[in-house]
């Protein structure tokens, strides 16, 4: 990413200060300046459109369907399916009472290919989301141990002071933007926590910080290679940081 200062001193823009420009990483007093002097240009304009329609396509690339499975990979998981099944039925039977103990399940054959193909639609995302530089998370409250307690704290259920990388990983390239999906909602929430209103967030989750409910923004921040987490409550707009948590310069 550009640093501040180089290569902003007119027309024709370089793309990574443009780029800086659009995900706020700039100071916002030079953001503001520059912003009149890049809607004039329409070379530039035209770059920042760019930029959009690859982040947009981004975004709903991370919720496009999964492509089915293979043919002759699912022929192949269904016949090692069918062959333990086999096996298993024509082990020697044990008595009784510790058959009751050391039974193994019956294996069904269709509930294993639902299983398998959820294991190849996760698979897919997974490695489309290392393509694009996403990283998937638990949502909230998504398990918990086998005794019936609480899960533990995950990236996504944190304390306030402890927000760090865990939860930039969990957080970034995400698309849960929740109450503030809306633009103008989110700009004057950025603007209450003097975030550059025309920030464009790097990865949006929804979020349990100290308890309270709320979304998390990846924001690119200074220096450049790092990013500032904010998360904030869903009344955060004019005059109402509701500010959960933020804290600049992770990575």
């Amino acid at each position: 990413m550009t640093s501040i200062g180089r290569g902003s001193g007119g027309p024709p823009w370089p793309v990574d200060l443009l780029a800086d420009l659009q995900a706020g990483a700039l100071d916002p007093r030079q953001a503001d300046e520059l912003w009149p002097q890049v809607n004039a240009d329409a070379e530039a304009m035209a770059i920042l459109a760019a930029l959009e329609a690859t982040q947009a396509d981004l975004r709903e690339f991370a919720d496009a369907p999964a492509p089915p499975m293979p043919a002759h990979f699912a022929a192949q998981l269904d016949a090692a399916i069918a062959a333990e099944s086999q096996a298993r039925s024509q082990q020697t039977q044990t008595p009784p009472q510790q058959a009751e103990q050391q039974a193994a399940p019956v294996i069904s054959l269709d509930a294993a290919r639902k299983r398998r193909n959820r294991g190849w639609a996760i698979g897919v995302f997974a490695a489309a989301a290392a393509a694009v530089g996403i990283t998937f998370a638990a949502l909230p409250g998504g398990g918990s141990d086998p005794n019936g307690n609480v899960a533990a704290p995950g990236p996504l259920t944190f304390d306030s002071k402890n927000v760090g990388p865990d939860q930039l990983q969990a957080a970034k390239g995400g698309n849960d933007y929740g109450p503030f999906s809306d633009k103008q909602k989110l700009a004057a929430c950025f603007e209450a926590n003097n975030v550059n209103k025309n920030a464009e967030p790097l990865g949006a989750k929804q979020v349990t910080v100290d308890g309270k409910q709320g979304t998390l923004f990846v924001i690119a921040s200074t220096p450049p290679g790092t990013f500032r987490l904010l998360a904030v409550g869903p009344n955060c707009g004019p005059g109402n940081a509701d500010t959960l948590a933020n804290k600049p310069g992770v990575k």
